[in-house]
C-alpha cells in the first residue's frame, strides 16, 4: 500500500465535493493547533481532515455519526479521537500489527468518527504521507469483518451517503444510500440538549430531565 494513490480527491477539493451532501447551518469550524497535535502524534493528517476541521468543525452527522475532534495522543482516557484511536487498536488482530518502521503513536489506526452503531472509524496509517491513508471501520464486534476503503475521510462520507461502496460499511444503515445528510457542531449539539431541545428534530428532547445510574 505504501506509495499508492487513493482513488480520491484530497484537501478543500473533497470537502467541496461532500459539500452538496452535508448540509448545515451549525458549522463554525475548529480552532486547531496543528502543529501541536502533529508532534503529540508523531505525524501530520490528511489535508482533508484539515479541511473539513476547518469548514464543518467536529459535530454529529444526522443522528448517526460524529466526527471526532482531534486531541493530543496522551489524552487516552478523553472519549475524543485518542480514547476511540485507543479503543480501535485494543481489538486491532495481531496479523495487522504494526511493521517495524512505523511510529507507535500512530500506528496502526487512528480514529476519526463513531457511528450510533459503535462502530470506530479510523484512518490505516502505513503511509508515510497521510493523504493516502485509507479509511477501515472497525465494527462493535471487533475485526471479523473489515475492509479497507481506497479513499479519504471526506470522500468516504460522500460514497456513504450516496450508496457507492460496494455495502453498507456500517453496523447502522441510517446514512447508508439516503442522500444529503445534516451536520450539527458538538458544541451547538450540547448547547441545544442543555437547553431541552433535541438537535434533530427541533422539538424537545425525550432525555431531557431524565438521569440514568
Amino acid at each position: 500500500m505504501t506509495g499508492a494513490s487513493l482513488d480520491s480527491p484530497v484537501g478543500s477539493a473533497a470537502v467541496q465535493a461532500l459539500s452538496p451532501l452535508l448540509r448545515s447551518d451549525y458549522a463554525v469550524g475548529e480552532q486547531v493547533d496543528w502543529s501541536n497535535l502533529t508532534r503529540s502524534w508523531g505525524t501530520g493528517f490528511p489535508s482533508d481532515y484539515v479541511a473539513f476541521m476547518s469548514a464543518y468543525g467536529a459535530g454529529g452527522i444526522s443522528d448517526a455519526f460524529e466526527v471526532l475532534r482531534p486531541d493530543e495522543f496522551s489524552a487516552g482516557d478523553s472519549d475524543g479521537m485518542a480514547g476511540e484511536t485507543a479503543n480501535a487498536r485494543a481489538v486491532w488482530p495481531s496479523e495487522y500489527r504494526p511493521v517495524e518502521g512505523f511510529s507507535s503513536l500512530k500506528s496502526p489506526v487512528i480514529a476519526w468518527g463513531v457511528t450510533a452503531g459503535a462502530d470506530v472509524v479510523c484512518w490505516l496509517t502505513r503511509d508515510e504521507s497521510p493523504d493516502r491513508w485509507p479509511v477501515v471501520v472497525v465494527g462493535r464486534d471487533g475485526f471479523s469483518r473489515w475492509a479497507s476503503h481506497e479513499c479519504g475521510m471526506a470522500e468516504f462520507l460522500r460514497r456513504v451517503f450516496s450508496g457507492e461502496l460496494e455495502a453498507c460499511p456500517f453496523s447502522d444503515a441510517t446514512l447508508w444510500g439516503t442522500g444529503a445528510q445534516r451536520f450539527v457542531h458538538g458544541k451547538e449539539e450540547r448547547r441545544l440538549l442543555e437547553s431541552g431541545v433535541d438537535p434533530w428534530t427541533g422539538g424537545p428532547d425525550p432525555l431531557a430531565g431524565i438521569g440514568f445510574d
